[in-house]
């Protein structure tokens, strides 16, 4: 008996495998990115709406005052989420008389150049004698 079947083998080259390797690592480096990037969204994203939150009190707190607001340029903390929030109230006069602007900035670090968030909203004189 002559044993002269050749056989074949049944596994991968290495060319295979180190171009399987390359696919998956491929994969997985984007894939890690792409993650890393999400992350980086959703806190930019949460922390946004948490100054827009921080923001909206502060201008509910300004039209709760007993008197209108002066002009000019208020500084002030507040905490909410277990953070401590740095707000500046700029209160400007407007084209009526008896209304006031006031533009909110919310920051997450008291030095950051860029609010995080920017409110504007506007304050009635509550003296007004309505007829």
């Amino acid at each position: 008996m002559q044993l002269t079947r050749s056989k074949k083998s049944k596994a991968f080259t290495l060319l295979e495998v180190l171009v399987a390797m390359a696919i998956f690592g491929y994969a997985a480096v984007s894939l890690i990115s792409n993650m890393s990037q999400y992350q980086r969204m959703q806190l930019t994203a949460t922390q946004r709406t948490v100054a827009h939150w921080v923001a909206m009190n502060q201008m509910a707190e300004s039209r709760l005052e007993k008197e209108w607001p002066n002009v000019g340029v208020t500084r002030g903390t507040a905490d909410m989420v277990g953070k401590t929030w740095y707000w500046k109230r700029s209160v400007s006069k407007t084209t009526e008389k008896e209304l006031r602007q006031v533009e909110i900035e919310i920051r997450l670090e008291q030095n950051d150049e860029l609010a995080t968030t920017r409110f504007v909203g506007f304050i009635a004189n509550k003296a007004i004698k309505k007829t």
